[in-house]
């Protein structure tokens, strides 16, 4: 096996990188070890708190027009994305929900690359919006975003900005808080 960093441990046959935590148990270890950070480094969690805010606070502003898209738009579809897409909860999406106080997925949403998403139903996803990776909020289909340029200018810029900012605010959280935790 080829590393290339010297300092990386190799990869066993048993490891799997994607998705992170696949394994309930891995899942279930991940969480309690971010509530253990969190527990013991709360004092200087402030920064990385605040940017957890104010993400949700900009996914808020996101959701009407996203509902409408996917009205418009999901109930028709015949190749739904989130049948397909391979979607999981990365570690910012992961930060974001502990550091916000949002519900965390009773499970990572696929176990591995080969399954489907577990919170995927004949209604949509069960997921409430802010519990949902990050992924699944600014990703368009082509139907949504041809939808979305016969919409006001604004609201295409509403969109735009929106989702430039919470890029910018989901990497500020991970940096706040890894400074936090060190």
């Amino acid at each position: 096996m080829t590393r290339k960093n010297k300092d990386m441990a190799p990869i066993g046959d048993g490891c799997q990188l994607f998705p992170p935590w696949g394994a309930p148990d891995q899942w279930r270890e991940a969480n309690a070890a971010l509530n253990h950070l969190m527990a013991i480094h709360d004092k200087k969690l402030n920064s990385a708190i605040e940017a957890a805010r104010a993400i949700g606070d900009r996914l808020k502003w996101l959701f009407p027009l996203l509902d409408t898209l996917c009205d418009e738009t999901c109930p028709h579809c015949p190749d739904p994305c989130c049948l397909s897409a391979k979607i999981w909860v990365d570690f910012k999406d992961l930060l974001f929900l502990h550091l916000a106080g949002h519900p965390v997925p009773q499970v990572q949403l696929i176990a591995d690359t080969g399954s489907r998403c577990t919170c995927i139903s004949h209604r949509g996803c069960t997921l409430p919006r802010l519990s949902r990776p990050w992924v699944c909020t600014w990703y368009l289909c082509p139907a949504q975003t041809a939808r979305l340029r016969r919409r006001p200018a604004s609201n295409q810029t509403l969109f735009r900005d929106t989702v430039l900012s919470i890029k910018s605010l989901r990497n500020r959280m991970e940096q706040d808080f890894i400074q936090a935790v060190r």
